[in-house]
Parts: structure tokens; sequence; C-alpha cells
């Protein structure tokens, strides 16, 4: 009986530990592909040891869309299953969470089971990561698709707002009723809405503090220090693992209250990074992929893209298409290397000096 009631205890106090970190830059990790096409894990295992060697708060797979639509079920397990083993064999203060999304309510429930074997496994402490049904068109639906999480979910989980334009975003009355329901599962939030909807749905979120514990900005971050010094958001979610130096020291920066002056400067190297419109791919899983080869993360710049043009309803995808995929390699211009090389080094210069 004495044995119970000591695993319970250390259960309950390392869930509430976890619950209790569970806010700063949280990093969704790319996915790294060998040549010819296959999922290459060991990258994908260096990638998450990068963001936990610069002490980002914590990293979250698979969660977009190259790593929850065009991955097969076997690969998600597998990926789940490495990085669960890298964090049991070398533990870290980096928080592991493992994207749980699906299609419909049973395809969301199969991956949240295997994500609660692998932590129950190994003794992880792990939180879970998801969004709406990609097509849940009603918030009857959703909730249905919430209700089944919780009733398999153990421990804390990170719900994104945003899945496509045909799947209608949760109303705050339904997050704040989620949490408030569940208080021991929900209640983190990454708010995507669009632009200026998202700092009013903020704002709303966080006058519910007896049941929302965390907002989190996302877009790749560029509201966030607004967001975080005049409403009170408190992290970031984004596919941004190769800034985590920087990213690490705006938080830093943040919970200290910008004591040393330096938040704004860090932040404009940051927002630098992630603004170079004048490359022909975009940042987040574009011309980034360039910094993880670069950093000696990845052995290439290649992703997996939607082979065909979306054929369903608001852009979106019929199931029979979701998961078909192409490669994509990035090709990159010497005068374009030179200059997202110079931007990168400016910010680790200035995080080697004030920050390590």
């Amino acid at each position: 009986m004495k044995k119970l009631f000591f695993a319970f205890y250390f259960l309950v106090a390392s869930q509430l530990l976890i619950a209790a970190n569970i806010e700063g830059p949280f990093l969704i990790l790319s996915t790294p592909y060998h040549a010819d096409g296959t999922v290459d894990y060991p990258s994908l295992i260096k990638e998450a040891r990068f963001a936990a060697q610069w002490d980002t708060a914590g990293v979250i797979w698979p969660q977009s869309n190259d790593s929850v639509d065009l991955l097969t079920k076997e690969e998600r397990f597998a990926g789940m299953a490495a990085l669960v083993g890298e964090w049991r064999k070398n533990p870290t203060k980096t928080v592991l969470a493992l994207g749980v999304n699906g299609d419909d309510t049973e395809e969301m429930l199969v991956f949240a089971r295997e994500a609660e074997r692998l932590a129950a496994e190994s003794g992880v402490d792990i939180v879970l990561a998801a969004r709406p049904p990609y097509y849940g068109a009603t918030e009857a639906e959703q909730q249905a698709y919430f209700d089944a999480l919780a009733k398999v979910a153990r421990r804390p989980v990170i719900i994104q707002t945003y899945v496509n334009d045909a799947c209608p975003t949760p109303s705050v009355d339904f997050l704040v009723g989620l949490a408030r329901k569940y208080p021991d599962i929900y209640g983190w939030i990454k708010e995507e809405s669009d632009k200026l909807e998202a700092n009013a749905r903020q704002q709303s979120e966080l006058e519910a503090r007896d049941a929302i514990k965390t907002v989190f900005s996302a877009w790749g971050g560029w509201q966030w220090l607004y967001q975080r010094r005049q409403i009170g958001t408190a992290g970031l979610i984004s596919e941004r693992v190769a800034y985590a130096p920087i990213v690490s020291m705006i938080w830093k920066s943040m919970k200290e209250g910008d004591k040393k002056g330096r938040l704004t400067e860090a932040y404009a190297l940051y927002r630098l990074l992630i603004d170079q419109r004048f490359l022909p791919y975009d940042s987040l899983r574009g011309y980034s992929l360039y910094y993880l080869v670069r950093l000696g993360l990845f052995g290439n710049m290649l992703s997996r893209t939607y082979a065909t043009e979306p054929d369903g309803a608001n852009g979106t995808y019929t199931k029979e298409n979701k998961s078909k995929w192409v490669l994509r390699d990035i090709e990159l211009t010497g005068i374009q290397k030179a200059e997202l090389d110079k931007c990168y080094d400016d910010m680790m210069k200035f995080v080697k000096k004030y920050y390590r």
C-alpha cells in the first residue's frame, strides 16, 4: 500500500511540476528527410538536442503540416518513440511535447494512446499538443474530439486553435469551458487566430485566469514582443528551432523584466532572421532549413510538400489527397546565402556577448 501511495504521490508531483513549466518558447521540430524522402530520425534527435542545449522551454513534434499530414502513422510512432527514448537516456529541463493531432476523433485517439503508452513505459514526463480535428466542421464535433482526448490523456494538453479555413476556430468560451471541465488537462493555448483577432482573443483568454494557465503567441512571433508586454502572453510556439539561441535569450529578458535593457535589440535581431522576404521561400520550412544544415543538424534542405493543389472546401484537402507528397529541395544563390549568414552571425555574436 505504501508503495502505491508513494508512486501516486510522485506521479502527481511530477505532473504538477511539468504543468508549472508549460510556458516560454516551445519550438516545433522540423521533420528532416533523407535523399530518398524517408524520415531522418537521427537528425530529428540532433535538432531536439540543439533546442535543449540552448535552454528552450520545450519542443513539440509532430505538429506542423509537414509532420502531421505528410507522415504515415508508422513514421509518427517511430519519431515519437525516438524522442521519448532520447529524453529517457539524456534527461533535460526542456519539456517534450508530443503532437496527437488527427483528422477526426478516431485517428487522434490512436496517437494519444501511443503517446501515453510511451510515457508510461519510459517514465518520461511529457505533455501533449493537439489542434482541432482537420474535418471538424462544427463545435459539437470539436467538443466530442476534446472530450475523448481528455478521457485518454494523463497529462496537460496544449491546444493550437487553428487548423484550416474549413474548420472553425474554437471560441474563447469553448476553450475556457474545456479548461474548467478538465482543469488538469486543458488551459494551455497556442492562440493562432489571424493578426489583430489574435490580440483580442488573447486578452479575453487571459481574463479567465481561474481556468487558463498559459497563452502562447504564434505566427512565427511577429507580434510576440507586443503580445508579451501589452497583453501578457507567456511564450511562443513556432517552427523556429534554428533560432533557439536568440529565442531563449528573448524569453529570459522578458521574464526578468528587461533589467539589462537588451530586449528590443534581441527581438529586432530575431525579426530580421524571420523577415527575409527577398527570398523565394518562406521562413517557416523554407530558408530556415539552410540554418539547420549550416548548424550540422540536417544533411539537406529537402521537404515533403503536397503533391496536389487543395481539392476540398476552403483550401483544404480531401482525405484521399491530403497525405500525397513530393520532395522539394531549396536552392539559394551565393548572395542569398551570404545575407542569411550575416544575419545569423550577427545574432550569434549578440547572444554570445550578452547571454552566454
